[in-house]
Protein backbone atom coordinates (compact mmCIF):
# COMPACT_ATOMS: atom_id res chain seq x y z
CA UNK A 1 0.00 0.00 0.00
CA UNK A 2 2.62 2.19 1.28
CA UNK A 3 4.13 1.85 -2.47
CA UNK A 4 1.25 2.68 -4.25
CA UNK A 5 0.91 6.10 -2.44
CA UNK A 6 4.53 6.25 -3.41
CA UNK A 7 3.79 6.06 -7.20
CA UNK A 8 0.28 7.83 -7.20
CA UNK A 9 2.40 10.65 -5.26
CA UNK A 10 5.45 10.56 -7.98
CA UNK A 11 2.97 10.17 -10.77
CA UNK A 12 0.78 13.63 -9.81
CA UNK A 13 4.25 15.71 -9.27
CA UNK A 14 5.61 14.43 -12.87
CA UNK A 15 2.75 14.63 -14.89
CA UNK A 16 2.20 18.29 -15.00
CA UNK A 17 5.17 18.73 -15.92
CA UNK A 18 5.12 16.89 -19.09
CA UNK A 19 2.42 20.28 -20.00
CA UNK A 20 4.95 23.10 -18.73
CA UNK A 21 6.45 24.86 -21.37
CA UNK A 22 10.10 24.57 -22.20
CA UNK A 23 12.37 27.03 -19.63
CA UNK A 24 13.90 28.50 -22.92
CA UNK A 25 10.97 28.55 -25.63
CA UNK A 26 11.87 30.79 -28.03
CA UNK A 27 9.01 33.51 -28.78
CA UNK A 28 7.57 33.80 -32.09
CA UNK A 29 9.12 36.12 -34.96
CA UNK A 30 6.81 37.55 -37.37
CA UNK A 31 7.73 40.13 -40.36
CA UNK A 32 5.84 41.17 -43.49
CA UNK A 33 6.80 37.93 -44.99
CA UNK A 34 4.66 35.80 -42.42
CA UNK A 35 1.37 36.89 -44.37
CA UNK A 36 1.95 35.39 -48.00
CA UNK A 37 -0.74 33.61 -50.09
CA UNK A 38 -4.60 33.82 -50.49
CA UNK A 39 -6.91 33.82 -47.32
CA UNK A 40 -10.83 34.44 -47.18
CA UNK A 41 -12.44 36.09 -44.34
CA UNK A 42 -15.55 37.09 -42.97
CA UNK A 43 -16.34 40.03 -40.93
CA UNK A 44 -19.23 41.09 -38.77
CA UNK A 45 -20.57 44.04 -36.50
CA UNK A 46 -21.67 47.30 -37.10
CA UNK A 47 -21.10 49.87 -39.76
CA UNK A 48 -22.53 53.38 -39.26
CA UNK A 49 -24.45 52.32 -36.51
CA UNK A 50 -26.39 49.58 -38.07
CA UNK A 51 -25.57 45.85 -38.62
CA UNK A 52 -22.89 44.77 -41.00
CA UNK A 53 -21.37 41.60 -42.74
CA UNK A 54 -18.89 41.34 -44.90
CA UNK A 55 -16.97 38.62 -46.84
CA UNK A 56 -13.82 38.29 -48.99
CA UNK A 57 -10.75 37.25 -50.04
CA UNK A 58 -7.27 39.15 -49.40
CA UNK A 59 -4.38 38.24 -51.19
CA UNK A 60 -0.82 39.15 -49.19
CA UNK A 61 2.15 39.62 -51.30
CA UNK A 62 4.74 38.56 -48.36
CA UNK A 63 6.22 42.56 -49.19
CA UNK A 64 3.50 44.66 -47.89
CA UNK A 65 1.17 44.87 -50.61
CA UNK A 66 -2.64 43.39 -50.36
CA UNK A 67 -5.66 42.91 -53.23
CA UNK A 68 -8.50 42.67 -51.92
CA UNK A 69 -11.59 41.70 -53.33
CA UNK A 70 -14.81 42.10 -51.30
CA UNK A 71 -18.90 42.03 -50.81
CA UNK A 72 -20.68 43.64 -47.66
CA UNK A 73 -24.70 43.13 -46.54
CA UNK A 74 -25.50 46.52 -47.58
CA UNK A 75 -24.69 45.46 -51.33
CA UNK A 76 -21.25 47.43 -52.02
CA UNK A 77 -18.07 45.09 -53.06
CA UNK A 78 -15.41 45.52 -55.32
CA UNK A 79 -11.92 44.87 -55.78
CA UNK A 80 -8.92 47.44 -53.73
CA UNK A 81 -5.66 47.45 -52.56
CA UNK A 82 -4.46 48.21 -49.30
CA UNK A 83 -1.04 48.41 -47.64
CA UNK A 84 0.24 46.15 -44.14
CA UNK A 85 3.02 45.79 -42.19
CA UNK A 86 3.41 43.23 -39.45
CA UNK A 87 6.19 43.46 -36.19
CA UNK A 88 8.39 40.36 -34.99
CA UNK A 89 5.88 39.83 -32.17
CA UNK A 90 3.37 39.34 -34.77
CA UNK A 91 0.96 42.16 -34.44
CA UNK A 92 -0.09 43.80 -37.65
CA UNK A 93 -1.75 46.77 -39.15
CA UNK A 94 -3.64 46.96 -42.31
CA UNK A 95 -4.34 50.54 -44.08
CA UNK A 96 -6.70 50.64 -46.91
CA UNK A 97 -7.46 53.49 -49.37
CA UNK A 98 -10.50 54.84 -47.74
CA UNK A 99 -8.52 55.65 -43.94
CA UNK A 100 -9.98 52.85 -42.52
CA UNK A 101 -6.96 50.30 -40.39
CA UNK A 102 -7.36 46.92 -38.93
CA UNK A 103 -4.71 45.30 -36.12
CA UNK A 104 -4.19 41.95 -36.42
CA UNK A 105 -3.00 39.18 -34.27
CA UNK A 106 -1.24 36.24 -36.32
CA UNK A 107 0.06 32.83 -36.07
CA UNK A 108 3.84 32.54 -36.18
CA UNK A 109 2.93 30.44 -39.49
CA UNK A 110 0.83 32.80 -41.19
CA UNK A 111 -2.05 30.44 -41.43
CA UNK A 112 -4.50 32.08 -39.70
CA UNK A 113 -5.33 35.69 -37.94
CA UNK A 114 -7.55 37.75 -35.98
CA UNK A 115 -8.52 41.32 -36.54
CA UNK A 116 -10.78 44.25 -35.53
CA UNK A 117 -11.25 47.56 -37.27
CA UNK A 118 -9.27 49.85 -35.33
CA UNK A 119 -10.41 53.32 -37.20
CA UNK A 120 -12.99 53.73 -39.66
CA UNK A 121 -12.85 57.07 -42.32
CA UNK A 122 -14.60 60.65 -40.49
CA UNK A 123 -16.69 59.66 -37.89
CA UNK A 124 -18.64 56.34 -38.83
CA UNK A 125 -19.72 54.83 -35.74
CA UNK A 126 -18.12 51.17 -36.79
CA UNK A 127 -16.77 48.12 -35.00
CA UNK A 128 -16.35 45.18 -36.84
CA UNK A 129 -13.83 41.89 -36.54
CA UNK A 130 -13.23 38.67 -37.86
CA UNK A 131 -10.91 36.04 -39.04
CA UNK A 132 -8.91 35.25 -41.93
CA UNK A 133 -7.62 31.99 -42.71
CA UNK A 134 -4.75 30.83 -45.45
CA UNK A 135 -6.11 28.77 -48.22
CA UNK A 136 -3.69 28.45 -50.76
CA UNK A 137 0.34 29.91 -50.71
Amino acid sequence: MAARCRLLGLSLAVVPLLWAPPLHAKPPSCSNATLKGTYLYSSNGVLDGKPYAESGREVYDGQGGIVLSFRGSDGAGGTERASYSVSADCIGKAVYPDGQSAVSFISPDGSRFSYTIIRAPGDRRTSLSGWEIRVAP
